[in-house]
């Protein structure tokens, strides 16, 4: 079951990723040559995007496609990336090499992770630094390392990841004061954070095994321990959680925004465009369920607090007291500091995924001991 599993993601993966590479062309061939006109983003806000962001739920709707994780996965991956490289395309924020012919812009887009470089000694430019056998054996070791590791923590706290007894529940309407307060829930966001890493790191590493082994390409890492090696709130977002996304949101959002704002409105929009684009992806998943207990609009909310709390970060990093803890604390203590600033509101983001079957359809895809 576990490998017909994934060879069901892969399938439908690659249906909507023959639908993006007409939407790759439409941008190179349109967009890219006429950037800066109004033609260019009739074409890429008028187009691309919309097309880009129904398939989904056309196709998994002609598919009857009821598990939640191959829809998170159908929506997730080839619409959201091409979405935001097709944004940063307008504006002139692509890596200046992937637009030197199709095959390289096509590359870059295909392989969703963000890709390793090296300068090419006969042309002096950028290349992607080409896989080896050794580099594919290691991603495949490590995929393996992580769908055992996955399981086992499944198998330990699931179906809902929520040890300790609490009344709170991110998919009810309003706001409760009182939750900030509670550390039973502070303690089940952080159990259900650090299994949001480890299947983060999984799914990653299953695309950078497919990149190395269909493209011949070395990717980054997508997942650099943020929960237990962040050393502050903007290293945690910035530089080691889910990098496929920060960089897609950085060329996308931030610099342009950037280009004709300031860099606390620069994060208030890249978070802002995080939070909608995790709407969207609420809306694909359970679209296809008619009751579904999930209060919109709350993904948005958690974004939007963690990025005030890094727009603060930004004017207080320097003074003496912050400077102090992050060189003496204890990590363990620095590193639970640092998870505060969003573990009391996580719920926001979590539950409606914890609370609604969605781990349930996700454990198919991992080997999971259940209690019968």
């Amino acid at each position: 079951m576990l490998p017909l599993f994934w060879v069901q993601i892969l399938t439908v993966m690659a249906l909507v990723g023959c639908f993006a590479c007409i939407m790759w062309a439409i941008t190179y061939f349109l967009v890219i040559p006429n950037r800066g006109t109004p033609f260019s983003y009739l074409i890429g806000f008028g187009v691309v995007i919309p097309l880009m962001t129904m398939f989904p739920f056309w196709l998994l709707q002609a598919l009857n496609v009821g598990n939640k994780l191959v829809r998170f996965c159908a929506s997730a991956m080839y619409p959201i990336i091409t979405i935001f490289h097709t944004i940063e395309a307008m504006y002139g924020f692509s890596p200046n090499n992937v637009e030197e012919s199709f095959s390289h812009y096509a590359l870059y887009n295909a392989c969703i992770m963000e890709l390793q470089y090296e300068i090419d000694p006969k042309t002096d430019k950028k290349r992607p630094v080409s896989s080896t056998g050794k580099d594919i054996l290691h991603l495949i070791l490590g995929f393996g390392k992580y769908i055992i590791i996955s399981g086992i923590y499944m198998s330990i706290f699931t179906p809902k990841m929520e040890v300790y007894e609490t009344d709170a529940n991110g998919n009810d309407p309003g706001f409760d004061p009182y939750h900030l307060l509670d550390f039973n829930l502070f303690r089940n966001n952080m159990v259900s954070a650090l299994f949001f890493q480890l299947t983060l790191s999984t799914f990653t590493i299953a695309l950078s095994v497919l990149a190395s082994a269909i493209f011949g390409v070395k990717t980054e890492n997508a997942m650099k321990n943020p929960i237990f090696e962040s050393t502050s709130v903007s290293d945690f977002w910035g530089n080691r959680w889910n990098r496929v996304i920060h960089g897609a949101l950085k060329r996308g959002v931030f610099k342009p925004v950037y280009k004709y704002s300031s860099k606390p409105w620069a994060v208030l929009a890249t978070f802002l465009a995080s939070g909608v684009f995790h709407e969207y992806l609420l809306l694909v998943v359970f679209a296809a369920e008619e009751n579904a207990n999930i209060a919109m609009g709350k993904n948005t909310a958690f974004m939007v607090w963690n990025a005030v709390i890094i727009t603060i970060e930004y004017f207080v990093a320097d003074m003496f007291l912050f400077q102090w803890m992050k060189k003496n604390l204890p990590k363990p203590i620095l590193t639970i500091l640092i998870l505060s600033t969003a573990m009391p509101i996580a719920h926001w983001f979590i539950h409606p995924y914890s609370k609604t079957g969605f781990f349930d359809d996700l454990m198919v895809a991992f080997f999971v001991v259940k209690k019968i």
